[in-house]
């Protein structure tokens, strides 16, 4: 696609009001939002014990399914309606703000499966909830065992990470959260409740990922469990331009024996980290310092990582929950969008243990015109790119968003028998993770017109010529016949017709698009 195709749109006008309370939003995040953040999460995790006391989790879990199943077939009944959706709030989403949600008009289903169902170690298998979360499943695996792929977020949900999209360190080696599913359990349109595996119903377990909730409900998953050790043994790796980073990346993501965990960023033109990752059984003193950065006056990671890797030895033993969450406090970078100082030491040592705050209060929080202030003046983009494209897809985003910070993560994408809607388009199958993390473009720092749509557009032209993947969580702005170019779209669609979604759920592209 040619940059003359990308269409203008012009942008709709933010009342100064919603602008004075983004600039000043510390005044009430710090001293509102964090304590009540702070109480909601210790209420939810007391209100979660006192559940799983006073009934079974998978009896609990049964009754909630069951309840699904009547109000599906209640709509079956009436002879159809609204389009099928859960009940759960936008708001208590990971997915960026949108200034309007399909789920208006929607047939709702209450649908809060958040139990840890089953824990079998001589099967290698541990079975939940969709919307349990990595920090509470990581938190309950048996000692000396975790998931292959752990996203780095403690609120991302076992569903969202199936049905939308589901990334970490170690994706190199394991490929996507979802490669690591063993099977789902799915309420389809018409209230039947039908398990799909690698040897039953397999067009339909192909199919689920990055779907999106648009084939049938999930109620159930088996997700595969590994040994793991306690530690990680860290290594850092300055860089000096995209092409350094990118050979970096790909031969530590290689090879016969790759590190357990490969991680970039790209923080200028001159400046990049690649961080290595080993699981150990124990620190030694001798080559490496303990660092536990979960605590809560820790520094960021992405900025340790970039004062770390200046140090001539940089090794380090990070215990491996530690590890797992090293982003959780910051939400990446996009807490310096809440309060510019929140890695300062002062208020990390003073106020830091209420981080991180919940990005569901964080949401509520919004007014209608802060939300269209923050989808106009701030950059979220994320894609999958060959792996031999970095350096490219570095600069194009340089080039349409105007930053420089990005977040890098190679993953090896899996063909599948049947396929699914996203397939390796190179031999390797390397690709690597591109993102853009709620970061203020250039201009709108300067007070400069930037257009978020024209630089959407303008990303996702070259990811069309480029053979990328635009993640589904992100809203796309591309066209229906733009958008099933990039995704096959044959195996998802006859899933819809043979599983009885049509009619019942939406289409993908009508529920990520922005069109």
């Amino acid at each position: 696609m040619s940059q003359a195709s990308v269409p203008h749109v012009s942008q709709t006008s933010v009342p100064r009001s919603a602008q004075w309370l983004a600039d000043h939003r510390w005044l009430y995040v710090i001293p509102v939002l964090l304590p009540l953040s702070k109480a909601y999460a210790v209420a939810g995790a007391l209100s979660s014990r006192l559940l799983r006391r006073r009934a079974g989790e998978l009896r609990r879990h049964r009754r909630r399914v069951a309840r699904m199943q009547a109000r599906v077939r209640e709509r079956a009944r009436r002879g159809g309606g609204g389009l099928i959706s859960t009940a759960r709030p936008q708001w208590r989403s990971m997915s960026p703000s949108r200034t309007t949600s399909y789920k208006d008009g929607a047939f709702l289903v209450p649908a809060k499966l958040d139990g840890i169902l089953q824990v079998d170690t001589e099967r290698r298998t541990v079975t939940v909830g969709p919307a349990v979360t990595m920090g509470r499943l990581t938190a309950a695996l048996p000692r000396g065992w975790t998931l292959p792929v752990v996203p780095e977020l403690e609120d991302l949900t076992v569903g969202g990470l199936i049905m939308g999209y589901g990334i970490e360190t170690s994706s190199h080696r394991y490929g996507l959260f979802a490669d690591n599913v063993e099977s789902c359990e799915v309420l389809l349109a018409d209230g039947e409740v039908v398990v799909a595996d690698r040897t039953h119903r397999t067009d339909l377990f192909h199919a689920l990922p990055w779907s999106r909730g648009t084939l049938g409900l999930l109620t159930s998953v088996q997700l595969r469990m590994v040994p793991a050790h306690p530690w990680v043994r860290l290594s850092y790796h300055r860089l000096g331009s995209a092409a350094a980073l990118t050979e970096c990346i790909a031969s530590y993501s290689s090879g016969p024996h790759p590190p357990d965990f490969v991680e970039g960023f790209h923080f200028s033109p001159t400046e990049g980290v690649v961080v290595t990752g080993t699981l150990v059984d124990r620190p030694h003193a001798r080559d490496g310092v303990i660092n536990r950065m979960g605590r809560w006056y820790k520094p960021w990671f992405h900025e340790h990582a970039r004062t770390q890797c200046r140090l001539r030895r940089n090794t380090e033993y990070v215990p491996l929950q530690d590890f797992y969450f090293r982003h959780s406090r910051s939400i990446y970078w996009a807490a310096e969008m809440l309060a510019p100082s929140t890695n300062h030491p002062l208020f990390r040592y003073t106020l830091g243990w209420l981080m991180p705050p919940k990005i569901a209060f964080l949401k509520r929080s919004e007014t209608p015109g802060i939300r269209r202030l923050y989808l106009q003046a701030t950059a979220t983009q994320e894609a999958l790119v060959p792996v031999r494209a970095l350096p490219e897809a570095i600069e194009k985003c340089r080039e349409a968003f105007h930053v420089d910070r990005m977040w890098l993560c190679p993953v090896t994408l899996r063909p599948s028998e049947p396929g699914g809607m996203v397939s390796p388009g190179t031999p390797d199958g390397l690709y690597i993770d591109i993102a853009v993390v709620f970061e203020t473009p250039e201009p709108v720092r300067r007070g400069l017109p930037w257009d978020a749509r024209q630089a959407t557009r303008t990303f996702e032209a070259w990811l069309l010529d480029n053979g990328g993947f635009q993640v589904p969580y992100v809203a796309t702005h591309m066209t229906r016949e733009e958008f099933w170019s990039m995704f096959d779209g044959r195996p998802y669609f006859a899933a819809r017709k043979k599983y009885g979604a049509e009619g019942s759920f939406l289409d993908i592209y009508d529920k990520a698009g922005c069109n």
